[in-house]
């Protein structure tokens, strides 16, 4: 097993490169985040309608499960460093695991290679035993490797969960219902591992943390789930803040760990006669490097709202009316805003690590290898790259925008982070006419620009129509569900959910 490179030499920005990141992309990313941060949101995400696995569900759907949720556990820290995109292919005829992460060095790859090892190597040998253990005894053996990898997450969800659950046990009203809401908050309270101990008592931690786990599940179809549900929905339209869908939030992000056992050892079932799990590799592609500390991304000093939408796609007339929109949201204070976010983005420039985002990393990898995106490439055809998070609009502009691919994705996410950028162009290493290719190359990721311009001011343009938010509170799904993949156009079909169900 190895760190996998891209194969030929990659082709740095050059500073008309640079310009056209500082006059075209970031200025319009900025303004799309602003405008979301003022805008009002829209009504509140409706939770999906099933509480159990779908028994209707083609073994395609359940492959892209499986796949998102191998993602979900090497995805070991919050903060976005360690968000994972995996796909299984077929490499030197062999059935292969390749995933990528969006900021690991070599050392935290080999660490996630062989948490996925140690995991598929529980699945393998129930497979290969003569006498097969029951399902609730592999899953404990999975949920203890699980949970003892992601410590570092865990402990940030149980850390949520207990704040959370002292300040909602203040807020529970004196009815009937608020009084069992109160006492059904600090059972579960009472069954949160000592966050204390570190890790000196790792077994004992981890097994404290599962029963945890088992008291949300436990929850998920109470009484309480009413309570909690009417007041998460108030908390919809707070910008910050809101214990009580954070308190959802944490414990659905808790209960996903459950949900993943249960969806790996369903799917070691499922293609126990296949090499999935018998006779398989696992490789890793090495994380994109951030762009030279000299590359100025970003102007020092402010740009205006009006300047940036002068440079947005199409008429006169367009552009006008998106101005006047921009006019009509100093009532939220555009302009004040939009200065101090630029201010203090361009603080953080200079130690911003803009980063090519898992996903289109490992799709870049696969266009740029042999067989490409072909389905013959793809475990059983399915071609399905997993996340351990939705797709960010970002990438999912550039899916759907810049390239056509028949790659199937996560339904997506409408945050936009500026971190973001296009994958880097590569070149094979021969001399003869490198200087040509290179150029080609560059021209290349000139036109791919245009199509994220394009794709991000259509974007800002439905905002200021709209003058409604296009953002997510939390990225990562509180209601954990089997989705719908997509190929930039499509929703999500619910398959299993949060443990206050619905």
């Amino acid at each position: 097993m190895a760190v996998l490179d891209f194969p030929g030499d990659m082709v740095p920005l050059d500073k008309e490169q640079q310009g056209r990141l500082r006059r075209d992309l970031h200025p319009a990313q900025l303004l799309l985040v602003c405008l979301n941060d003022i805008c009002p949101r829209g009504p509140p995400p409706k939770p999906p309608s099933d509480s159990s696995p779908n028994p209707n569900q083609s073994p395609e759907e359940s492959f892209h499960t499986f796949v998102n949720k191998l993602a979900q556990i090497l995805d070991f820290e919050p903060k976005g460093n360690t968000i994972t995109a995996l796909t299984v292919i077929l490499l030197d005829a062999k059935v292969t695991y390749v995933f990528a992460s969006n900021q690991r060095g070599p050392g935290a790859l080999n660490n996630a290679r062989k948490c996925l090892k140690e995991v598929l190597d529980i699945l393998k040998s129930n497979i290969e035993a003569t006498s097969k253990a029951p399902d609730h005894v592999i899953e404990k053996r999975l949920m203890d490797k699980i949970l003892w990898w992601n410590k570092v997450r865990v402990r940030s969800y149980l850390t949520a969960l207990s704040k959370e659950l002292q300040t909602c046990m203040g807020r529970c009203d004196n009815t009937q219902e608020g009084t069992k809401a109160k006492q059904a908050l600090a059972d579960l309270a009472s069954t949160l591992p000592d966050l204390n101990q570190g890790g000196q008592k790792t077994e004992i931690y981890i097994e404290a943390t599962v029963q945890c786990i088992k008291a949300i599940q436990a929850n998920r179809n109470s009484p309480l789930q009413r309570y909690i549900s009417a007041r998460s929905a108030e908390d919809h339209n707070m910008g910050k803040g809101g214990s009580w869908s954070n308190l959802q939030h944490a414990a659905g992000r808790l209960l996903s760990y459950q949900y993943a056992v249960e969806v790996l050892v369903h799917a070691h079932h499922m293609w126990a006669d296949t090499d999935l799990f018998r006779d398989f590799e696992i490789e890793s592609i090495r994380s994109s490097k951030p762009y030279p500390a000299d590359a100025n991304l970003l102007n020092p000093t402010p740009e205006t709202a009006e300047l940036i939408l002068n440079r947005a796609p199409g008429t006169e007339v367009h552009k006008q009316e998106l101005k006047q929109s921009a006019v009509e949201l100093e009532k939220y204070h555009l302009k004040k805003h939009f200065q101090s976010r630029w201010e203090a983005q361009a603080q953080a420039e200079k130690g911003m690590r803009r980063i090519v985002h898992a996903e289109i990393l490992l799709h870049s990898w696969l266009l740029a290898t042999e067989g490409g995106v072909r389905s013959h490439r793809f475990f059983q055809g399915w071609q399905y790259i997993g996340t351990s998070k939705p797709p960010c609009r970002m990438c999912t502009e550039y899916f759907t925008t810049v390239i056509s691919t028949p790659v199937q994705f996560r339904a997506p996410h409408p945050n936009s982070y500026l971190n973001f950028r296009l994958p880097d162009p590569y070149v094979d290493g021969k001399q003869k006419g490198k200087e040509q290719r290179e150029k080609q190359a560059r021209q290349k990721w000139c036109e791919d620009l245009g199509k994220m311009k394009a794709g991000v001011y259509a974007a800002v343009a439905r905002v200021l129509r709209e003058k409604v938010a296009e953002w997510k509170r939390f990225d990562s799904n509180t209601y954990t569900d089997r989705v719908r993949s997509v190929r930039g156009d499509g929703g999500d079909v619910a398959l299993l959910t949060s443990w206050l169900g619905r």
